[in-house]
């Protein structure tokens, strides 16, 4: 059995996926695969916890209302959430997914590719 932080003592088991988590992790991986979409993912998770609203995520080289659109596919999928306060939209990392994007990460930078 796969044990948290263990990657590399997975007997594989803990790569069996239902179909619905086939579809969704399907999913994550397509949202993640624009850049701005990962630039703003990245963006957030720099934040540590801290909320950021749309104009403070603004810097990633396209409109505002492109912003909106692209935190609004990343809330879908369940990797940031929100709040309203107001006029403003204001997005955090969901539960989970920065020590999950720094996992990943960090596995990346043990890897010669």
């Amino acid at each position: 059995m796969c044990q948290r932080g263990a990657v590399s003592a997975c007997d594989g088991s803990c790569l069996e996926l239902s179909e619905a988590d086939m579809v969704w992790w399907s999913n994550v991986f397509k949202t993640l695969g624009d850049p701005v979409r990962l630039q703003l993912l990245m963006h957030l998770a720099e934040r540590s916890g801290a909320e950021a609203a749309v104009h403070e995520l603004a810097d990633v080289g396209v409109s505002l209302a492109t912003v909106s659109h692209h935190l609004k596919r990343l809330r879908c999928i369940g990797l940031i959430e929100s709040r309203r306060e107001g006029r403003l939209i204001y997005y955090r990392l969901g539960a989970g997914v920065r020590s999950a994007l720094m996992q990943i990460l960090h596995q990346r930078s043990q890897v010669n590719v």
